[in-house]
């Protein structure tokens, strides 16, 4: 899964667990999950939080188990909207108490780059965007989205015409990608 802007993209974690994907009867495995607690993910981030990911592309190497990390994410087949005051950043649990670890967060962050924005008006009677962002936790931690939206007027579902750099937005029902997962070597080098 290519995204332009990953290089742009970075999450520190500690990585806890690799869990194999479960032997399916045809001989081949499911897909693994990772599970990593969350370093440095914005203000409104609980202590502790954990993310239970799936390996989908296979980015994964399981001897960095118990190491810190940064991983590279990508949001995807989310809903987005501006966020309205408070403002918030930062990895949120969906559900009150928080299962854990969390597998579909909701995300609150600041637009930093739009890597794509296109709306399709057509004959019917909807609105289509396919849309590619990154977005910013907090200083130097960022995550990608990358999503399609329908709705009748595309205004009415996230909130405004056009998102711009600096807009706060919510985002929810993420699918979350593992684009990369590397050691962290400032963590891991010996004056580190």
């Amino acid at each position: 899964m290519r995204f332009s802007a990953l290089n742009r993209l970075a999450l520190r974690c500690r990585y806890e667990q690799f869990i194999p994907g479960a032997l399916h009867p045809d001989g081949q495995r499911y897909l693994p999950q990772i599970v990593v607690t969350l370093l440095e993910a914005g203000p409104d981030t609980a202590p502790g939080t954990q993310l239970c990911l799936v390996d989908r592309h296979h980015r994964v190497d399981p001897r960095l188990v118990g190491q810190v990390v940064i991983v590279r994410l990508l949001c995807a087949l989310s809903t987005i909207h501006l966020q309205t005051p408070p403002i918030r950043a930062g990895f949120v649990s969906p559900t009150n108490p928080p299962l854990m670890p969390l597998s579909e967060p909701v995300v609150y962050g600041q637009v930093m780059e739009i890597e794509a924005w296109e709306v399709q008006r057509s004959h019917l009677p909807f609105e289509t965007l396919y849309t590619e962002l990154v977005i910013g936790l907090a200083d130097e931690v960022t995550v990608g989205l990358r999503t399609t939206l329908s709705a009748p007027r595309i205004t009415d579902l996230i909130g405004r015409e056009r998102l711009t750099p600096g807009d706060w937005i919510e985002v929810r029902r993420s699918r979350i990608d593992i684009l990369a997962l590397e050691a962290d070597l400032v963590s891991t080098s010996p004056l580190g």
